[in-house]
């Protein structure tokens, strides 16, 4: 009864929000709507492919009956499992077709220690593909099939879309047999970073239904130009909940041109370590919002040292765009050229200032990365005047002069922020124009004395021989 009464008042409310006048006018624009959906689907599936690779591995559980092969001729245990017998899984992903002569980009994680990878057009043909490079930093691969007279899709300029705009997505989802499934949302966000999938990250994000298989797809805007690939969804039941990314196609074409030139990415290098500016941080810095990037260290020799970037700067811009927080300035640097030079906006003591920049090629070895955020809590430490001894216990360079932290209370801000047992503060102060060193800790009990609670600590930190970091911590009230 119940039920049936749920039914009924849905319908009276449906009946109840559509216009009883609704005029021809307001069909036709719907049927446009309709329609423009309809084009840009025709256009843009035969650019879209389904790509299937085999995966070859042994089932862990083989491995226990090893032992029983060599205890026993096998003939003599016929239903016993093959300890050394391979597997075989197949994946499925989508790609996007980007040339006349075969070249199709798609997801690494598609293609990546696959074998015998086949693509189907979508005119069911199907072809052999060869890998031409791949980048797993960014999850995007370039792949190549033998043939001619492809049917290329067009591009837009992402950097250029907007938030609301109504896409399309175009992929495989789950199968084969439903490929170029098309499927229609709004763009819900751009510049997602800190999802957890990528080493470099600006993914535009979509509601548009994603599902796997759809990894590699066509993300497409109302012109029927690609706009983004589409790469992960984010779920509890491993299906579409309205949350799904797509890789920009601008970030896209910046590593193909790479791959399909000499099969590898080549990165720039600014050569700076950074970190988040918090709500605090921003205080000490005289700022009156929180964005930017702060540089807790310039690496020595490289380009950003050349350039004059010194520890407590601030980098607000990079080439003409805004650094809103410490996630965008990798993304913004990686996808430029070495060589190049780029004019960079800093704030330093208090006062912006545009310093350029000639950029360097990314060392194998560099981390562009800095102390995750955290939250407010109480500043919990113990301090002690750090002896040659326990500088070297600590590993620290001979002559390193700083106070060291021999305790730090789990459920302070101190530890939420990153300050552990066994690092020196080297500076303080109130704000980052004003910090001194403090080298005993005298000095430290010294300086403390001059904050009242509720003010904001700036802490210059070192936490091992090479790398240092900014702390802002709020004097309990």
């Amino acid at each position: 009864m119940n039920k049936q009464i749920l039914r009924v008042t849905a319908l009276l409310l449906i009946f109840l929000f559509i216009p009883v006048n609704m005029d021809a006018s307001d069909i036709s624009i719907a049927r446009s709507l309709s329609n423009a959906f309809a084009d840009i689907s025709e256009n843009v599936s035969p650019s879209v492919v389904t790509i299937t690779s085999e995966h070859v591995y042994k089932h862990p559980g083989m491995e226990s009956f090893r032992d029983y092969q060599e205890m026993f001729p096998k003939q003599l245990w016929p239903f016993l499992p093959d300890g050394d017998r391979e597997m075989k899984s197949t994946s499925l992903g989508s790609g996007i077709i980007i040339s006349q002569d075969g070249y199709i980009i798609t997801n690494n994680h598609v293609v990546e220690k696959g074998e015998n990878i086949k693509v189907q057009l979508s005119d069911n043909k199907e072809y052999d593909a060869e890998i031409i490079g791949a980048d797993p930093k960014t999850d995007v691969a370039l792949i190549k099939i033998d043939t001619q007279g492809l049917r290329p899709i067009k591009t837009a300029d992402s950097d250029k879309i907007r938030v609301g705009e109504l896409v399309l997505a175009i992929g495989s989802p789950f199968s084969g047999s439903l490929s170029q499934t098309v499927t229609q949302g709004i763009i819900s966000a751009t510049g997602r970073s800190s999802v957890g999938l990528n080493d470099y990250e600006n993914f535009i994000q979509t509601d548009a239904a994603i599902n796997p298989g759809n990894s590699g797809g066509a993300l497409v805007n109302l012109d029927g130009e690609l706009i983004g690939m589409n790469s992960a969804i984010a779920s509890r039941s491993g299906g579409n909940q309205g949350i799904g990314f797509a890789i920009p196609i601008n970030l896209v074409n910046r590593i193909v041109e790479d791959l399909r030139s000499n099969g590898r990415v080549t990165r720039a290098w600014l050569g700076v370590f950074i970190q988040p500016v918090d709500a605090d941080l921003a205080k000490t810095l005289g700022m009156e919002n929180a964005m930017g990037a702060l540089v807790q260290q310039v690496v020595e020799d490289s380009p950003a040292a050349d350039a004059g970037l010194k520890q407590g700067d601030v980098i607000l811009e990079f080439d003409g765009h805004v650094v809103e927080n410490s996630k965008k300035l990798p993304i913004l640097v990686s996808t430029q050229r070495p060589d190049e030079k780029k004019k960079v906006k800093i704030l330093r003591a208090g006062k912006n200032q545009v310093v350029t920049v000639k950029l360097g090629e990314l060392p194998e070895e560099a981390i562009a990365s800095g102390p995750p955020e955290a939250e407010k809590s109480d500043i919990g430490f113990t301090t002690e005047t750090a002896s040659a001894d326990r500088l070297r216990a600590y590993k620290f360079p001979q002559g390193t002069e700083g106070v060291l932290i021999t305790a730090v209370d789990r459920d302070s801000e101190a530890f939420k922020k990153n300050i552990r047992e066994g690092h020196l503060i080297q500076k303080m102060g109130p704000n980052v124009r004003t910090l001194e060193e403090v080298n005993t800790k005298r000095d430290f009990e010294k300086q403390l004395k001059n904050f009242k609670p509720g003010d904001t600590i700036l802490l210059l930190v070192r936490r091992d021989a090479d790398n240092t970091f900014f702390v802002a911590l709020s004097l309990p009230k």
